[in-house]
């Protein structure tokens, strides 16, 4: 299981992965990036699921996380759209999956590195990565490459908003109109119009507010945090 002892419920499975057809449809007098067929859940907003054509296209991905017979070898460098979204709308743990935030606090514990956060003010930041929940924290700094691999901020925070969503960016070819992708993981926030109509969301961004950074003392006992 790579060094595993959990697979994390934001780890997409092999035969989650979805390969549908996707092309530029008509779309008020322009195109805009659909699956074809298209169906009326493909499309998603800063409030959720949006209606047919509206909001951004976000990558198909099946759930099988509770059919293990059925979901095929761990991918770990791949993350389940569905999983990954459902942990930002609702505060989910990254790891077990289980709500994060601290009933004591009213507070989430995060933890953060730089490939997956950036600082936009005071206290303030954007992350595409889920929440951490107090007791996974010591799990996902052992186990994590990543969070081994790089500075790691442990911290709790106040309030969180959508932001957008990490794309991958097609433009139509001028003689076929076939998707070929521009940009790989690009950011692109609810209010930039301009890029949705050529994305193709793969993860759910969000704003972190009131971050508040903890060391040992401040929560429960932690090992590996630096």
């Amino acid at each position: 299981m790579n060094g595993y002892s959990t697979i994390p419920y934001v780890i997409a499975f092999s035969n989650e992965l979805v390969e549908d057809p996707i092309w530029f449809e008509p779309s008020a007098g322009s195109v805009r990036l659909a699956y074809r067929p298209a169906r009326d859940g493909d499309w998603v907003g800063p409030g959720g699921v949006r209606r047919y054509a509206s909001g951004i296209l976000r990558a198909r991905v099946r759930d099988l996380l509770d059919r293990p017979d059925e979901r095929g070898h761990e991918r770990m460098r791949k993350l389940n759209t569905l999983r990954q979204w459902r942990c930002m709308d609702h505060l989910f743990c990254q790891v077990c999956g289980q709500p994060a935030i601290d009933l004591g606090t009213g507070r989430t514990p995060w933890l953060l590195v730089r490939p997956v956060f950036e600082a936009t003010g005071p206290g303030t930041g954007r992350t595409n990565a889920p929440p951490c929940c107090w007791a996974c924290v010591p799990k996902a700094l052992e186990e994590c490459k990543m969070l081994r691999a790089e500075p790691v901020m442990l911290c709790t925070v106040g309030d969180v908003t959508s932001a957008g969503v990490l794309a991958d960016i097609y433009q139509p070819m001028p003689d076929t109109g076939q998707p070929v992708p521009c940009l790989r993981n690009a950011f692109v926030a609810w209010s930039d119009h301009i890029w949705h109509a050529g994305a193709l969301a793969v993860a759910q961004v969000v704003d972190l507010h009131g971050i508040e950074p903890v060391g040992p003392r401040d929560g429960p006992a932690l090992h590996g945090l630096r």
